[in-house]
């Protein structure tokens, strides 16, 4: 049986390549065929520019008629007032012509409010239905609230999303939580990479301590920096492996840590990666995998997938990973933060390993949930239900 053919827009206006343009992209790369994929970006790097692989990408650029700077002389009502004119106008004019022009059928805002009040305001003059996945936390502003009451329905990562939006006066009725989904035949229980250990040459049995996530200052590699003096003390032949790279308009975090490392009397043992396309392989020679946001995390990928490969997971007691993780079960929960805490866990699974397998085994049991079939099969029927519900959507029908 086939259905109608949605023509969707896509929208990812975030600050850069991370965890939520990962996620759409694995939602795009399993999307059925009567889902057809239009893209709109706000950058135009070679990860955005990957996406054409899943439908037709459009590279709209951020429109200002007045800079930021010159608003910041006036006073807070007038620079609103401006930039609203100046600014947001233009914007919106350039998505509700691209939505008309391609046709679009439903509206898809990836990432939170915020970054995309142009886009709900176009798709609201155009009269689509609207559909905000929402994977972080929104600031409670005057948008913010305007773009959650003209939203058809949102997609929550977690409880804790949803909660935050019900507070926001989002109906509950009308949110669905969504967890992230993995690709299990990428991220599964395997022998260690013996030619990644070579290559980072790691010849004998030396414990290896992974943290993956954009270096940004809330996702906490400065407390894991923090925390190695107390796991070299204990096991001095630890290897602590960051993986990532800056993000968004800054990386002075990343300088930050790069100067840390450095000045480290154990820097040669303390590696910073930066960005790799062979996560699964590094979690492959893991023997300990970190999540260590020092914020409530909106649900936190990495985590999962160090679970989904049968790895020992620490990960922060709240936000995301309180959902998914039974501390003492199938990881180990801890409060963030803290780094001789993070050290004291750490090597807690260093020196008994056969607790930190036994929370491995259990881990990828639990990651088997999180697949991104199921993920993307939530996805589709949100869209389906938006679809028919919606006043001026058309209802898919079989042929």
């Amino acid at each position: 049986m086939n259905v109608t053919a949605v023509r969707v827009g896509f929208c990812e206006y975030g600050a850069g390549y991370g965890g939520a343009v990962i996620s759409l992209e694995a939602f795009l790369k399993k999307a059925p065929e009567h889902i057809r994929p239009y893209i709109y970006t706000k950058l135009d790097t070679p990860e955005y520019r990957n996406l054409a692989r899943f439908g037709n990408r459009r590279h709209i650029k951020p429109f200002s008629i007045i800079g930021r700077q010159k608003l910041n002389h006036l006073s807070p009502s007038l620079a609103t007032t401006f930039d609203n004119i100046a600014n947001l106008a233009p914007q919106v004019l350039q998505f509700y012509y691209a939505f008309k022009r391609d046709a679009i059928e439903l509206v898809y805002l990836n990432n939170d409010p915020s970054c995309n009040l142009a886009m709900a305001i176009a798709a609201r003059i155009a009269k689509l239905p609207c559909i905000l996945h929402a994977r972080g936390f929104s600031a409670d502003t005057k948008g913010t609230r305007w773009v959650l009451s003209n939203i058809t329905h949102c997609i929550a990562v977690s409880r804790a999303i949803k909660n935050e939006l019900i507070g926001l006066g989002f109906p509950s009725e009308k949110c669905t939580i969504v967890p992230e989904g993995l690709e299990t035949k990428f991220f599964y229980p395997r022998a260690s990479s013996f030619k990644l250990r070579e290559e980072l040459g790691l010849t004998g049995l030396e414990p290896v301590v992974t943290l993956v996530g954009g270096l940004v200052d809330w996702k906490g590699q400065d407390v894991l920096l923090d925390a190695s003096p107390y796991i070299f003390k204990e096991f001095p032949n630890t290897h602590i492996l960051i993986v990532g790279s800056a993000y968004g308009s800054s990386d002075h975090y990343a300088r930050m840590l790069q100067e840390k490392v450095a000045k480290s009397e154990y820097h040669g043992q303390i590696r910073l990666l930066g960005a790799r396309a062979d996560v699964p392989d590094i979690l492959s020679i893991s023997s300990v995998v970190l999540h260590t946001s020092i914020k409530p995390e909106p649900f936190g990928r990495t985590f999962l997938e160090g679970m989904a490969m049968g790895k020992a997971v620490i990960a922060s007691n709240e936000g995301g990973p309180v959902e998914v993780i039974e501390n003492e079960i199938d990881g180990l929960l801890i409060e963030p933060r803290h780094p001789q805490r993070l050290a004291e866990s750490i090597n807690r699974l260093l020196r008994d390993p056969k607790f930190a397998n036994t929370l491995g085994g259990n881990a990828a049991k639990k990651a088997a949930f999180y697949s991104i079939e199921n993920h993307s099969a939530s996805i589709v029927n949100v869209i389906e239900c938006v679809m028919q519900k919606s006043l001026y959507g058309r209802k898919p029908h079989a042929h």
